[in-house]
């Protein structure tokens, strides 16, 4: 296979499966209803089932991936976990109780959490340099047609159709099937594409990840920065995720109908913010990039929180998809060229990490409690300060496009 068809085809496929695998992850949430009548659960208990896959996927993201980098092996990583992720998936048929569904899908998580920065990091080191944003905007896309419109259609039919047991059987096996075809396609990196991958200006480092490179993931500014300023734009994005659709329809007066389509509706333009996002960081930079789009997500969200009419609905379906993609420029993009090829999926598995920490885990417990005491159109202005917050950092990264840079230097030898 030619080296260009083989890039596309990897990166490609590496999309399927993530669009796959949040489906997995989140087919659960879909059946609620169904399962919550049959076996007697209460809204407690299903959160309970999300919280432990959030658990697995924050404990395996943060301590599996390491253990990869330290191997240098991607491709021995990759294929077991992905294999593991469809086959647990699948296996959450097999439950009888809350117990059962706790334990199964906490193992979900577990297999889920590395996948995506050990993906990453194999096109940043496989992949055409030029199409890395290209490369993410593919995974954001497959996120939106496979898990945000296909995905609850999908899973919902089959249960209705056949039964919950099929749906979770039914769902899952694409991702066993991807597994199989990326194992028998996908390369195994070695130290040669490490070491050629490497950016300019990154402190060189052994063929493979050393246990003492991982507290100097904190010493790269452009890291800490963008771990920061995800934590900061994932509090609004889960906010509004939690809460979104009881704040349109206990205090913005909608429907539960039109609620609905305006979730669907952000999902098609979650499609477009695939595309457009990816352009803008290549052609623009990733800094000014960033400080854009925060920009952007702070303004949308304090328009929401001065009004529930057409334009705050408008802008309510805008922001979803745009903030989805910040967390990944600046956890996956500006990280991962930030550092040396070896420590990359460490990297953006610590960025994860802390993000699914404080966004998955505290913050929608707090914004929660804030809803409670000054009404869930607070949460709203509570995303409008974080974001803003995040637009100053982004002032303070380092632009990683290489393109850009050797622009500068150039600009900077004829001045």
């Amino acid at each position: 296979m030619k080296v260009k068809t083989y890039q596309i085809t990897v990166g490609i496929l590496f999309a399927i499966t993530w669009g796959l695998v949040l489906l997995d992850r989140n087919a659960i949430t879909f059946l609620f209803p169904v399962l919550m009548e049959e076996f007697g659960l209460n809204n407690a208990q299903t959160g309970q089932i999300v919280m432990f896959t959030g658990i697995g996927f924050f404990l395996s993201s943060l301590l599996l991936t390491p253990f990869a980098d330290k191997t240098g092996k991607k491709k021995a990583w990759l294929i077991p976990l992905i294999l593991l992720t469809g086959i647990f998936s699948g296996g959450t048929a097999i439950a009888a109780g809350l117990l059962a569904f706790v334990i199964i899908r906490f193992f979900v998580g577990v297999a889920e959490g590395p996948l995506y920065p050990l993906m990453t990091s194999t096109l940043k080191v496989q992949g055409e340099p030029k199409m890395f944003a290209t490369y993410v905007g593919w995974f954001q896309l497959a996120i939106g047609i496979l898990a945000m419109i296909l995905g609850p259609t999908i899973t919902i039919q089959l249960a209705i159709h056949l039964n919950w047991q099929y749906s979770f059987i039914l769902i899952s096996l694409p991702t066993v099937i991807v597994g199989i075809i990326i194992w028998s396609i996908m390369r195994e990196v070695t130290p040669e594409e490490l070491k050629e991958a490497a950016d300019p200006g990154t402190e060189a480092v052994s063929d493979t990840m050393r246990w003492k490179d991982v507290p100097k993931v904190f010493t790269y500014r452009n890291c800490t920065l963008s771990f920061i300023a995800n934590v900061l734009v994932m509090i609004g994005f889960w906010g509004v995720v939690s809460f979104g659709t009881t704040y349109w329809v206990n205090e913005g007066g909608l429907s539960l109908s039109r609620t609905g389509f305006m979730s669907s509706a952000s999902g098609i333009v979650s499609l477009v913010w695939s595309v457009v996002i990816p352009i803008l960081c290549d052609r623009l930079g990733r800094k000014p990039s960033a400080s854009i789009l925060t920009c952007f997500i702070a303004l949308a969200m304090f328009i929401i929180y001065l009004t529930s009419g057409i334009l705050g609905q408008l802008f309510y379906i805008l922001v979803l998809g745009c903030c989805g993609f910040v967390s990944v420029l600046f956890v996956a993009i500006i990280c991962q060229e930030s550092v040396p090829p070896m420590i990359a999926a460490t990297t953006t598995a610590i960025g994860m990490a802390i993000g699914e920490l404080f966004g998955t885990a505290i913050a929608p417990r707090v914004l929660g409690s804030i809803g409670d005491m000054y009404g869930l159109r607070t949460i709203f202005l509570v995303a409008t300060i974080t974001n803003l917050i995040a637009f100053i950092l982004t002032f303070a990264l380092k632009e990683t496009r290489k393109p850009k840079i050797e622009k500068q230097q150039v600009d900077q030898v004829s001045a």
